[in-house]
């Protein structure tokens, strides 16, 4: 009932559908307006408390509750309705970030809800790809999600910016505001336009905590995939040191943001390239030769002579081999995994990768602090290719010993 007809383009099959529409608008806004909140929480947070500890740590906050709510949640989207599960997230940030906008929160009320609001984007992440998957078809899925990708790296790189503006313009709480009424609208959207469906047939294993690690490393695929999620440990390196590196190079802090920026322009100008010139089919035939590259281009940023336009360079062409990775990543894991377990699946291989990078700032700024940032990129680069060689090889080996597609079949699917 999905598929397109054989004559219409993989990406205009996408739009065609209402269900997708809403649902891309409905991440488009809710992810542009948490860059903004981000922004105005630092701000908000340093003028409460002057305290850079107390900025970093409120930052924090907005990342890693998310890995445990991920790991301790995720299964529900395998028992529950997913797009109740969408619904009941937003409906449930919207008052939380609602309630942070309110002047003069106590500091450690605010904390405490960014702390929650992080921690519901496990369980969310997980249920909205897998209802992603649900909407749209084997084919159509893949295109789905590196359309998905180019959208949350706009919306990064202009999420950022606006929220800068935004809270020194206005005010901080204005942002915030402004990213509970994105949870809203994203609650309406859902509701109007994508359809129930029944939850997945329950499974003794879903709500046990390390089943999705069981899930993932019981099968060789998974486990290539779940492998290859924890290389962002290396990955993350030019976002953990570009401060520090356009300080070595003796520019001005602009430089930062538009190294910053320049990861979102390459993964953009990637992913489009790569959805134009490599069939859907075979998006799962270059995750090894990506396991081994990704981190390659870091390396280039020790050539003598190469400069700020180097490193701009080395960190697109990097965010977009890492981009295109995960969009391999996700399309392939979804197909591998059955029904009953994709969203604990799913938001397993999500902590897993949340994990990795958390892991991977630190380690980037003391090699930072120990060589230089360029020596500490161009380190987590090369590491990166040798890291990449377990996930590379065990998937040729898997490939070649299992070609078809799932090695799990899933229940029968209930017509609409």
């Amino acid at each position: 009932m999905h598929s397109p007809p054989p004559s219409t383009s993989p990406l205009r099959s996408l739009f065609a559908s209402s269900e997708f529409r809403a649902a891309w608008v409905a991440e488009l806004i809710s992810y542009f307006g948490d860059q903004l909140a981000r922004v105005a929480l630092a701000i908000l947070v340093f003028d409460r408390t002057g305290s850079a500890a107390w900025t970093g740590l409120a930052y924090a906050l907005t990342y890693m509750p998310t890995v445990l709510g991920a790991l301790a949640l995720s299964h529900t989207a395998d028992r529950r309705s997913r797009r109740g599960v969408v619904m009941a997230v937003d409906i449930s940030r919207a008052a939380a970030v609602g309630a942070m906008a309110i002047p003069g929160i106590p500091f450690a009320v605010l904390c405490l809800l960014v702390a929650v609001t992080s921690f519901l984007g496990g369980p969310y992440t997980a249920a909205q790809l897998t209802l992603l998957r649900e909407i749209l078809s084997a084919e159509q899925y893949p295109v789905g999600m590196s359309v998905r990708q180019i959208t949350t790296q706009a919306a990064q790189i202009f999420g950022f910016a606006f929220g800068g503006v935004c809270a020194a313009e206005l005010s901080p709480q204005v942002c915030l505001a402004f990213n509970s009424a994105t949870f809203l609208a994203a609650f309406g959207l859902y509701g109007c336009f994508v359809k129930p469906r029944p939850a997945p047939r329950a499974s003794a294993k879903a709500g046990s905590m390390a089943g999705g690690l069981t899930v993932l490393w019981g099968e060789p695929r998974r486990r290539a995939i779940l492998l290859a999620a924890s290389l962002g440990v290396f990955y993350i390196a030019p976002e953990a040191v570009a401060a520090p590196y356009v300080s070595q190079l003796g520019h001005t802090s602009v430089w930062v943001g538009i190294l910053l920026a320049s990861t979102g322009v390459g993964a953009v100008i990637g992913l489009w390239a790569f959805h134009r010139f490599v069939p859907t089919h075979r998006y799962a035939d270059h995750l090894p030769l990506l396991c081994l590259t990704t981190g390659l281009p870091l390396v280039a940023v020790l050539l003598p002579g190469g400069g700020i336009g180097l490193a701009a360079a080395a960190f697109a062409v990097g965010n977009a081999l890492w981009c295109i990775q995960v969009v391999i990543s996700v399309s392939t894991l979804m197909e591998l995994l059955p029904d009953d377990h994709r969203a604990q699946g799913m938001g397993t291989a999500s902590a897993m990768n949340l994990t990795a990078q958390g892991l991977g700032t630190g380690a980037a700024g003391l090699l930072a602090q120990w060589q230089s940032p360029a020596a500490a990129m161009a380190l987590m680069g090369a590491a990166s290719t040798a890291a990449g060689l377990w996930p590379a090889l065990l998937w040729r080996r898997a490939a070649r010993t299992r070609p078809t597609a799932a090695p799990v079949p899933e229940p029968t699917p209930t017509s609409t």
